[in-house]
């Protein structure tokens, strides 16, 4: 014969702590574009909002546990990076995690009607939030100018029967039910929300159509002399190198993470370009291209580091075509470590410069005069 024994809990006696916002404090943040999708921006480790105190004593003893949920998620896409579950924002292209730090375990808060326990068994404790917070970039980022309010989802606190038979008929004052169940208690809700002034760490072409005078070349099939270098170097703008990865470490207030201890950002790392041109490559390794169809023939395009004066006929530093390189490279200027946090690109007064030569080498073809154009788009960015 099998047997079942529910009992009705009485958790009337105690206090509760229902809305407001949990705010991580303004950061600065110059957030990567290295073609990677995603990234660790900040953390909040080990919060604690001790605001709601629970006793369930009154009749029968019986047990209750604190758990943890979340409501009101953004609309958007969820992504796992790393092992977090990400949930959207506000924000296109920022995510936030959110995993219980009570058990050591880590494990993700789920959207209700999931849940996850932190403390179990106890009928006469505060009742707390235990949570670490993870802000990330997501595909499509696009930083907003000046400082934004990053709205999450809420997480709640509730207190739910140690013994799932049983209910809890009497929640204490100010508690609230959740969406289809009335035997658990929510005790405590924040909105998670995370204040930052980005930048993003995509340097700018201070002339951003730039066009370099290639000049006219005549072509002697008898002398066959190189065609000369020409000066490409491009002028850039880079923001401030504010880092990203920063932390704040067990705070205890109730409605931020003010009083928690601060670890710095990690510092940007070296800025590094790219240059892809529109046209194939012929030997992207060598910084050759083809020029545009349609115009003069027998003829294609390489770019190499340095300015002309330093080129021979076999440049020491072509340029790879689609492949990243430090910008410390084609101006010293330029740091070839981590950048200390309100770094500047480069030193104040300093050439930010980055010397490039282009001219136009010979191919197999026949030669045929006319327009000899071609394009490349540049991508610098901190890493």
């Amino acid at each position: 014969m099998n047997y079942s024994f529910a009992d009705t809990l009485n958790c009337g006696n105690g206090y509760t702590s229902i809305g407001g916002d949990y705010i991580v404090p303004p950061v600065n943040i110059t957030a990567p574009n290295d073609g990677e999708t995603s990234k660790l921006l900040y953390s909040v480790n080990k919060a604690v909002v001790q605001s709601a105190y629970t006793d369930c004593r009154v009749g029968a003893i019986n047990w209750v546990n604190t758990s943890h949920t979340l409501m009101d998620v953004p609309p958007g896409e969820i992504y796992t990076i790393d092992g977090y579950t990400v949930y959207p924002t506000n924000i296109k292209g920022l995510g936030v995690s959110i995993n219980e730090s009570a058990t050591g375990t880590n494990q993700t808060v789920p959207v209700w009607p999931g849940y996850v326990d932190t403390v179990v068994k106890y009928n006469n404790l505060p009742t707390n939030i235990y949570i670490n917070l993870k802000l990330w970039r997501t595909p499509g980022f696009i930083p907003p100018i000046g400082t934004t309010q990053i709205n999450s989802m809420t997480v709640i606190a509730l207190i739910r029967p140690t013994n799932t038979a049983n209910t809890i008929a009497v929640c204490a004052p100010g508690s609230i039910r959740l969406p289809n169940n009335n035997d658990f208690c929510g005790v405590i809700t924040r909105r998670i929300t995370f204040s930052a002034s980005f930048q993003l760490g995509t340097c700018e072409l201070l002339n951003p159509n730039q066009t370099v005078e290639m000049g006219a070349y005549n072509y002697d099939s008898k002398i066959n002399a190189a065609p000369p270098w020409v000066d490409a170097g491009f002028q850039l703008k880079c923001p401030q190198a504010w880092g990203y990865g920063g932390t704040t470490n067990n705070p205890t207030n109730f409605y931020d993470a003010n009083n928690g201890s601060k670890v710095n950002n990690s510092g940007n790392q070296p800025i590094k370009i790219k240059v892809t041109p529109i046209n194939p490559s012929v030997n992207p390794m060598e910084g050759i291209f083809q020029l545009n169809s349609g115009g003069a023939e027998g003829f294609d395009l390489q770019l190499a580091w340095g300015d002309p004066a330093s080129q021979g006929n076999i440049p020491a530093k072509p340029v790879q075509l689609g492949s990243w390189v430090n910008a410390n490279t084609a101006n010293s200027n330029y740091s070839n470590t981590a950048y200390a946090i309100g770094a500047s690109a480069v030193p104040t007064g300093a050439d930010g410069k980055i010397k490039m030569s282009a001219r136009y080498i010979r191919n197999s073809q026949d030669v045929k005069p006319g327009v000899a154009n071609a394009s490349v788009e540049v991508l610098a960015t901190y890493n």
